[in-house]
């Protein structure tokens, strides 16, 4: 199994979708990182969705969304391509995260830190 996620620059730290350094896939059964790509939604204006979009081109089967990361248009992204969905805390270790299904309550608040996001002009 494949998962997809974004990391800090120490490759260890997992961080939200629109913040993180870098979106890797980490091969589940030997628990070691299979590909590393600078993060897509640095240089975009749709931050969290070009990530969800570059999880399904990289044919992941799990993604593990920091919280945070999750807004609707990344959730439909994903749910389309029938990945499954987890969220972590933000911060958390890629060795040991804390993750939990997604929820609508997830859902909700990632958008409105999307919005917030935007209206700040924060890249």
């Amino acid at each position: 199994m494949i998962t997809c996620t974004t990391v800090l620059e120490d490759l260890k730290t997992l961080e939200e979708f629109s913040k993180a350094k870098y979106l890797i896939l980490l091969d589940e059964n030997t628990k070691e990182i299979i590909y590393k790509e600078e993060n897509p939604a640095l240089y975009s204006s749709a931050k969290r969705p070009s990530v969800a979009k570059e999880c399904v081109k990289l044919k992941a089967d799990k993604v593990i969304a920091p919280h945070g990361s999750l807004c609707y248009p990344s959730y439909m992204i994903l749910k389309k391509a029938n990945i499954r969905i987890l969220i972590s805390n933000i911060h958390d270790s890629l060795d040991s995260p804390e993750i939990r299904e997604v929820s609508i309550k997830e859902i909700i608040y990632s958008s409105f830190l999307a919005i917030l996001e935007r209206i700040k002009g924060e890249d």
